[in-house]
């Protein structure tokens, strides 16, 4: 197997760029999806079904994209697609069962030793 030149390396930044907007396009972020919001409405398990299908419609997009790239470059932007899918899927099935809480515990405020003028 030969190594990555310019062009291949190029590629896979671009197909990571690629996926990202395609799984945007198809699903929430995974703040939302995180969100009270989100795990408090009636229609969750509706949404969480979309999700899903946006997950499957997106994977198989950047799956025959890496696929595609790899025929005119390195073969390593299928292998990134897998992995970049993965990534996508498992955060967004993380933020599905987990769900953001609210902290009780207060952030402080760091001292900028700044006194404004009056």
């Amino acid at each position: 197997m030969e190594g990555l030149n310019d062009n291949d390396a190029a590629l896979v930044i671009l197909l990571v760029g690629e996926a990202s907007g395609v799984f945007a396009g198809f699903c929430p972020s995974w703040f939302t999806v995180a969100s009270p919001f989100f795990h408090e409405q009636e229609a969750k398990q509706g949404n969480i079904n979309r999700i899903r299908a946006g997950e499957a419609a997106a994977t198989a997009i950047v799956l025959a994209t890496g696929w595609a790239v790899s025929r005119v470059g390195h073969r390593i932007a299928f292998y990134a697609s897998i992995l970049i899918c993965l990534i996508f899927i498992f955060g967004y099935e993380y933020q599905i069962r987990n769900p953001s809480k609210n902290g009780t515990k207060k952030v402080k405020q760091p001292q900028t030793g700044f006194i404004p003028s009056g």
